[in-house]
C-alpha cells in the first residue's frame, strides 16, 4: 500500500471521523454513534398522532387527512421517520445541497426503523429521480443514496427503474393545481420487468403534500406494480393540523 494511500486511510479513520463529535451539537461522543444522548432526545421523531394514508404529523390519528381526502392515493401508505423541523431539517439541507453525503448513513439508521416498525414487505426498492442535467450538477441523487443505505439494512434489492425527463419547479411554493400541472410528463417508467407483479416501496427525502410520490406511485402500477408504499425521512405537517 502507498504511503498517499495509508495516509488518506489515517486521516480518514482518525482526523476527519463523524462519528467523533455530535452532528447536532458538536459535543464530542465516544459511543461510536453519530448524536449525543441530549440531541438524541430532541430529534422530532414523527411517532405520534398520524394521518393513516400519507404518514404525516396530525393532531389527532385519523384514516385520511385534509389533503389526502382531496384527491386519489396512488400509493398505499407513506411514513416518514421525523416530522420536518430542526436538526433533521438541517441534516438533509446537508445532505441535499451541502455535498455530506455520509447524512444518508446516518437518516438511514431511522428509515430502518421506520421500515420495520410499519412492517414493510416490499419484493424491490425504488427512489424518486432526478434529470440527468440536475443530478450531474449536484453529483448524486439523495434520494438514491438513501435508498441504497435502506436496502444494506432491511436486504432488499434496489431497482433503478424511474427517470425524470423533464426539470420542475419546487413544489412546495405551487399549490394543488400546480404541483398537478408541474409534475404532468415527468416521470417515467423504463423498465417495466423491474417492477411488474411486485410490491415496491418508493424511498424520498421529505415528504411535503405527497404530490411527488403519488404521481411516480401511479407510473409504477401502470407499469404492473402490484403496490407502492413510499417511506420518507421527513414529512411536512399540514398547516390545518388535521
Amino acid at each position: 500500500m502507498s504511503f498517499i494511500k495509508k495516509l488518506k486511510e489515517f486521516l480518514s479513520k482518525y482526523l476527519f471521523n463523524t462519528k467523533w463529535r455530535c452532528l447536532s451539537c458538536g459535543r464530542e461522543i465516544f459511543d461510536g454513534g453519530y448524536l449525543c444522548d441530549d440531541c438524541k432526545k430532541d430529534l422530532p421523531l414523527n411517532d405520534g398522532n398520524i394521518c393513516d394514508r400519507c404518514g404525516r404529523k396530525t393532531i389527532q390519528s385519523q384514516m385520511a387527512c385534509t389533503t389526502c381526502k382531496q384527491g386519489v392515493q396512488n400509493f398505499n401508505k407513506a411514513r416518514s421517520s421525523f416530522d420536518y423541523q430542526k436538526p433533521v431539517r438541517q441534516f438533509i439541507q446537508k445532505l441535499k445541497f451541502y455535498n455530506k453525503r455520509f447524512y444518508a448513513e446516518v437518516l438511514a439508521e431511522y428509515l430502518a426503523i421506520t421500515y420495520f416498525k410499519n412492517m414493510f414487505a416490499p419484493d424491490v426498492i425504488t427512489y424518486v429521480p432526478m434529470t440527468e442535467k440536475a443530478k450531474r450538477k449536484r453529483g448524486y441523487n439523495q434520494s438514491e443514496m438513501l435508498a441504497k443505505e435502506l436496502s444494506k439494512r432491511v436486504n432488499v434489492e434496489v431497482v433503478d427503474c424511474l427517470v425524470k425527463i423533464k426539470e420542475t419547479k419546487r413544489q412546495a411554493k405551487l399549490n394543488k393545481a400546480q404541483r398537478m400541472k408541474n409534475l404532468q410528463g415527468a416521470f417515467r417508467v423504463v423498465d417495466r420487468k423491474l417492477v411488474k407483479n411486485k410490491r415496491v416501496l418508493l424511498v424520498d427525502d421529505v415528504l411535503t403534500t405527497g404530490t411527488t410520490v403519488n404521481t411516480v406511485s401511479e407510473k409504477l402500477l401502470k407499469a404492473g406494480a402490484t403496490s407502492v408504499d413510499v417511506i420518507t425521512v421527513a414529512s411536512v405537517a399540514s398547516k390545518e393540523g388535521y
